[in-house]
C-alpha cells in the first residue's frame, strides 16, 4: 500500500489542478513515489480514495478545491484514520476557503517546505448528524438559508468560475425569503425567527472568500455560529459588503456565538445546506465539532 497518496481534482481551477500537482512532484523528491489518484468525478474520487487508504497510509495532499477537500476528510475519518494521516493541501479550485485559514497559505512554494518538516498540527472537525442517522463530516463550513440556496443554484451550473457564488448571491437576493429556524447552542435555546443566513464554521472564509467567521480558530473545539436575522432587501447588498470585509460581528442583526454542540431546527423540508462548498439536504440536524480529528501538515 502506498505511503503518500495524492488526490487530483482534473477539473479544479479550469484544469489547472493537474499542472500544479505535476509541479509539485518535480519539486519534492519524496514524493517521486507517490500514489497518484486522479479520478474522473466525485463518485469515482470516494472508490479510490476507499480502495488506496490503509494503515500504510501516511500522507494525503489534495489539489483541488473545497469540495475535493471535503471528499477526503470523509474518506479519512470514515477510515478511522484521522489522526495517523498527515493532510495537506494545495489550492486550486475557485473557493479555496478553508485553505485561507491556514498559516502560511499553502503555496508551490511554501508546501513542500512544511512536507520536509515532516510536522503536523490538530484540526478540529464538524460532524453534521440527520434524524435518519445519517452523518457527514465539514472541515471548514456549515451554512443554511440564502447560502443553501446559492449552493443549490450553482450545484446546476456548470460554470463556477472566480466570483461566481458571489454572482449568484446577488441573483438570489431578490427571490430567496428568509426562513424560520431555531437554534440550540450547547443544550442552550438560543434563538428562533427568521434568518437570512446561518453560517456554523470551523475556518473563517466561506463563499469564495467571505470572512464570515474572522475569529475563526481551527484548532478551539469551537464552532463559530454566524446569524443573520431577516432585514429590508434594500439593504442586503450593503452588508454582504461587511460580511466581505469581516466586520459584521457587531452588528445589530448578526448573533454571534460560540459552541461545540448545535441543533438546527428548519420548518421548510426543501431546505438546502451547504457543507464545504457541496449542496446536502437541510431540515433537522445536529453540529458537533470533534476537537483534533485531523492532522494537517505545518
Amino acid at each position: 500500500m502506498a505511503n503518500t497518496i495524492i488526490l487530483v481534482n482534473p477539473n479544479a481551477g479550469r484544469g489547472r489542478a493537474g499542472a500544479l500537482a505535476r509541479e509539485l512532484v518535480s519539486r519534492q523528491k519524496i514524493l517521486s513515489d507517490a500514489l497518484w489518484l486522479e479520478p474522473a468525478d466525485a463518485t469515482d474520487a470516494q472508490a479510490q480514495l476507499d480502495q488506496a487508504l490503509s494503515d500504510d497510509c501516511q500522507r494525503l495532499i489534495v489539489v483541488g478545491g473545497d469540495g475535493t477537500l471535503n471528499l477526503a476528510v470523509n474518506a479519512v475519518l470514515d477510515k478511522d484514520l484521522g489522526r495517523k494521516v498527515h493532510l495537506s493541501v494545495l489550492p486550486a479550485g475557485t473557493g479555496a476557503d478553508f485553505a485561507r485559514t491556514l498559516d502560511p497559505y499553502p503555496t508551490l512554494k511554501t508546501l513542500p517546505v512544511m512536507l520536509n518538516r515532516k510536522q503536523s498540527r490538530p484540526v478540529d472537525v464538524l460532524q453534521v448528524n440527520w434524524q435518519n442517522g445519517q452523518h457527514r463530516y465539514a472541515i471548514n463550513t456549515v451554512s443554511a438559508g440564502i447560502a443553501g440556496e446559492v449552493n443549490a443554484t450553482l450545484a446546476a451550473s456548470p460554470a463556477r468560475g472566480s466570483g461566481a457564488y458571489l454572482r449568484a448571491t446577488v441573483r438570489a437576493f431578490f427571490s430567496y425569503r428568509p426562513q424560520p429556524f431555531t437554534l440550540t447552542l450547547d443544550g442552550e435555546h438560543c434563538y428562533h425567527g427568521d434568518l437570512t443566513l446561518l453560517a456554523i464554521t470551523n475556518g473563517s472564509h466561506f463563499g469564495q472568500g467571505m470572512r464570515v467567521a474572522p475569529q475563526a480558530a481551527i484548532d478551539d473545539g469551537q464552532a463559530e455560529v454566524v446569524a443573520v436575522e431577516a432585514m429590508p432587501r434594500g439593504l442586503l447588498l450593503l452588508r454582504l459588503v461587511r460580511i466581505y470585509l469581516g466586520n459584521h460581528l457587531g452588528a445589530p442583526y448578526v448573533r454571534y456565538r460560540q459552541a461545540s454542540d448545535i441543533g438546527i431546527h428548519q420548518n421548510s423540508v426543501a431546505s438546502e445546506l451547504d457543507i464545504d462548498g457541496e449542496n446536502a439536504p437541510g431540515g433537522d440536524i445536529t453540529i458537533r465539532v470533534i476537537p483534533g480529528a485531523l492532522r494537517f501538515s505545518c
